[in-house]
């Protein structure tokens, strides 16, 4: 009858102790996808800075509507329309194998 009961036990506490584990390792796993995505994310940031910083730098516009650049990781796009007195710009940086996209929109004067 004692060697049921502590064989039980141990059977029990073996259950317990594997639930606190998985759960926290899964705790772990979604702080290293978060960590991995607010890299990301900088990352297409400093990517988007980038594009807007070339644009502006440019001097006509007139002969581009769109300039798309791949990378190995990221697709930097940027539209152009022009409008009566100024060019309007939307800039997007979209990651391939992660959840992250940027977009903004801004205007040159012409």
């Amino acid at each position: 009858m004692k060697k049921g009961f502590i064989l039980f036990s141990v059977i029990i506490l073996l259950f317990v102790f594997s639930l606190v584990m998985i759960k926290i390792y899964e705790t772990k796993s979604i702080n290293s996808l978060n960590i991995i995505n607010q890299y990301k994310y900088i990352q297409a940031k400093n990517h988007l800075l980038f594009l807007e910083e070339y644009l502006r730098s440019l001097d006509d516009f007139s002969s581009l509507s769109k300039l798309e650049i791949e990378d190995t990781e990221y697709k930097l796009i940027a539209y152009v329309s022009s409008k009566e007195s100024f060019y309007e710009v939307e800039l997007i940086v979209k990651a391939f194998e992660h959840n992250v996209r940027v977009h903004k929109s801004f205007t040159i004067s012409k």
